[in-house]
């Protein structure tokens, strides 16, 4: 059995030259130990925050405000540029609040996010992570013009050690009921961006892993300017389970502003490290 003691000191070893700040937690799912680094500093969290929006939406629906099936329409109080495809499309698109937030997941539609946000509510997003615990992890605006000019910490925030919280409710079940639980974890592991923790596994062409049904990884990344890069996995091999969170901040190395920044970077050998010690067959 891998020790948990010695993989941290390999991860603190990985991450010793990261020019910027990096925290981490994680859980092995099988025994509930937990390892990190500056796992309670608040950090700003770009889009891992969908991970609990995500969480919120299915609350909603088990309080009977809203329905999965329920259609929602694309409008220009919607749109927002990066990531996703709706900012492309016309104003009046309808979908279904699940197929919102699948793009909002598995794309990381910005526009997407924002028809989720208005669905649930910016207060009961806060709400129920303050009700499951969450103490900092916190939305204070939706995805809008007013962002240009805001310090990351003023948009969207949380800690490595609440990221994989909520992250191991869903992988527990646990994250609002089984069956919701169930669903989440499914738009979670059809993630179609694996630049951040995975990014240094064996993908194949089809974003898939090597014996599929064993081996999965369900998550979510995010990236804002400044360094800012954020990953958060649950992880699924033939020997373990656990979920990992971690958020990078400042990294200014040579690999520049995209998918190949110094956080990425880190993200990923932290990733693959953990994975190797933990999950995959040797």
């Amino acid at each position: 059995m891998t020790s948990l003691a010695g993989l941290d000191q390999e991860l603190r070893r990985i991450g010793g030259e990261y020019s910027g700040t990096w925290t981490y937690a994680l859980t092995d799912l099988s025994s509930g130990e937990s390892i990190g680094k500056d796992a309670d500093a608040v950090m700003p969290a770009a889009s891992l925050i969908k991970v609990p929006i995500l969480i919120a939406l299915y609350q909603a629906v088990a309080d009977g405000r809203l329905s999965l099936s329920d259609r929602t329409k694309f409008d220009e109080q919607h749109r927002f540029g990066g990531s996703g495809v709706l900012q492309r499309m016309t104003n009046g698109v309808e979908m279904t609040v699940r197929d919102a937030a699948t793009l909002m997941i598995i794309i990381s539609d910005n526009a997407a996010t924002n028809m989720c946000v208005d669905l649930v509510g910016i207060d009961s997003i806060n709400e129920l992570q303050r009700r499951l615990g969450m103490e900092q992890t916190t939305v204070f605006r939706r995805w809008s013009a007013d962002l240009v000019n805001l310090d990351a910490r003023q948009m969207w925030v949380s800690t490595a050690a609440e990221l994989a919280r909520n992250l191991e409710l869903i992988a527990r079940h646990e994250a609002v009921s089984q069956d919701a639980s169930e669903d989440m974890l499914r738009i979670l592991r059809r993630q179609d961006y694996r630049h951040e923790l995975s990014r240094l596994l064996p993908w194949n062409e089809m974003n898939m892993l090597p014996d599929h049904k064993q081996n999965w990884v369900a998550e979510k990344g995010g990236s804002s300017p400044g360094g800012i890069r954020t990953g958060g996995s649950i992880f699924h091999g033939e020997r373990g389970y656990f979920v990992l969170a971690c958020f990078c901040e400042g990294g200014v190395g040579e690999g520049g502003t995209g998918r190949e920044a110094e956080g990425n970077e880190l993200l990923g050998e932290i990733g693959y490290a953990a994975w190797q010690a933990l999950a995959a067959l040797q």
